[in-house]
């Protein structure tokens, strides 16, 4: 998976980081630190991009900070806890953190952002805490075979860490995008919000039919069933549309 970023030599480490360090250092709950204790396997500094590891340069506002990317490799016991040990990891790192989760011989990729906090600046505000789905590097599929060739970070033209780091999470973002449309698209600064409008549209989409079918399952009312299939209906002609925009969007 690390092979997949093709990371300048003077990029690649291999740092362990001590289960202890988040222990000792950061404010838990029993239940958290139970999870560390007992869920994570290792925890690997993998790629350290800087200045003088990637030649790109630094980017710092009053908001944000990145003089450094870190991609990590943690190693889980459980799968499903990576939701949960993912939050407990950003919130731990005050720099740009991609995280990649492994179970057995899949991936799952978390990243976030973090916003400087006004208050204490030496802490961030995590937010946009996002995920890939599953994925096994070795895979044939072409989704697969796509997204791996497209983490490539010698070949996006930028100028500064913050722009890389953007274009990586595009990069990750699609490809939740491939799952509905059946092939992998590399993002553009052109594509990429209208994809991401489309996206949350057909999630929220499906979360409302999904609601209705609960509440049809109770429903004894006549005329309330015949509503709420009503409104079903008209959920899933829009579901068709928004999938369709997606794939025409793919195709111009």
């Amino acid at each position: 998976m690390i092979q997949s970023f093709n990371p300048p030599p003077r990029a690649v480490v291999n740092t362990v980081i001590t289960k202890k360090l988040f222990l000792d250092q950061m404010k838990l709950t029993p239940t958290e630190k139970k999870l560390i204790r007992d869920d994570i396997s290792s925890i690997h500094m993998r790629i350290v991009l800087q200045p003088q590891t990637i030649g790109l340069m630094e980017y710092e506002t009053e908001e944000y900070q990145y003089k450094q990317i870190v991609i990590s490799e943690v190693v889980l016991n459980r799968q499903s806890v990576c939701f949960a040990l993912a939050r407990l990891l950003q919130q731990a790192f005050p720099y740009p953190l991609i995280l990649l989760l492994k179970y057995g011989e899949e991936y799952m990729i978390n990243w976030a952002d973090k916003r400087i906090n006004l208050a204490d600046k030496s802490k961030r505000v995590v937010e946009n805490l996002e995920f890939t789905r599953w994925i096994n590097p070795v895979s044939t599929d072409s989704i697969t075979k796509s997204f791996l060739n497209s983490l490539d970070i010698t070949k996006p033209q930028c100028h500064n860490l913050k722009e890389l780091f953007d274009i990586l999470k595009n990069c990750f973002y699609m490809l939740a995008v491939a799952n509905e449309t059946g092939n992998y698209s590399e993002a553009t600064p052109d594509n990429i919000l209208y994809y991401r409008e489309q996206m949350t549209l057909l999630t929220q989409n499906r979360e409302e039919q999904k609601n209705i079918i609960e509440e049809l399952k109770s429903e004894t009312q006549f005329n309330v069933h015949l509503k709420l299939n009503e409104e079903l209906k008209i959920l899933q002609r829009l579901e068709n549309k928004l999938y369709n925009n997606l794939n025409h969007k793919k195709h111009e």
